[in-house]
């Protein structure tokens, strides 16, 4: 399989891919510049019909729509941005491959191997602690969102809003729920008392 890098954390979407914005630095400018190329000149593996956006909310909302590969690792087509504008460093194995010289294949399989990335977004500590919180179905979701609403009255700082579900937490029958203004709301259905967050970065899972 190939092995995959440069897959990111969806604030829509959590799961345990790593954020960009805890791999920022660490990579001199001679370095990057010759991982940007190296990237640049991958091979189409997918193509896809919707595009990506830059996790660093920088404006930059047409990071590609394709997969590419050097048949040996496999990677968004919008990777070279967040190497170049952004200074996100890579796994020291790909970049002493990609510095290598080694010639680009055709890949024997599209299947791309996640977990070796997963992993080492973890060791550095680029992850979301998301132990115990779970994804829930549409059917679901709207049960806990007519259920939760029921406890918000006036004046709750949730009240009349436009909730959406992210995940649950059967533990402790609680959700987390992403409001329109894109703050989050970790938020109790036993009585709808709520925390309030400003994004991820004050994202606790205890």
């Amino acid at each position: 399989m190939l092995e995959a890098i440069g897959y990111w954390f969806n604030d829509r979407a959590p799961s345990a891919y790593p954020r960009p914005q805890k791999l920022v630095g660490g990579v001199d400018a001679k370095t990057r510049k010759a991982i940007v190329a190296y990237l640049r000149a991958g091979k189409t593996l997918e193509t896809y019909r919707g595009k990506s956006y830059c996790r660093f909310a920088c404006g930059e909302s047409d990071m590609g729509h394709r997969d590419y590969t050097d048949g040996v690792f496999a990677w968004p087509e919008g990777l070279p941005h967040y190497v170049e504008k952004h200074e996100v460093r890579l796994p020291a194995h790909f970049v002493a491959h990609a510095l290598s010289g080694a010639p680009y294949l055709e890949p024997k399989v599209k299947r791309i191997d996640d977990a070796p990335w997963i992993k080492w977004g973890a060791q550095q500590g680029a992850d979301v602690d998301l132990i115990g919180w779970d994804a829930l179905s549409w059917d679901d979701q709207k049960k806990v969102l007519e259920r939760l609403h029921g406890k918000l009255a006036p004046g709750h700082p949730l009240h009349a809003q436009q909730l959406e579900v992210l995940l649950g937490r059967r533990l402790t029958d609680e959700l987390l729920v992403l409001l329109p203004d894109a703050r989050m709301a970790r938020v109790r259905l036993l009585d709808g008392k709520a925390t309030l967050l400003s994004g991820w970065d004050d994202w606790d899972a205890r």
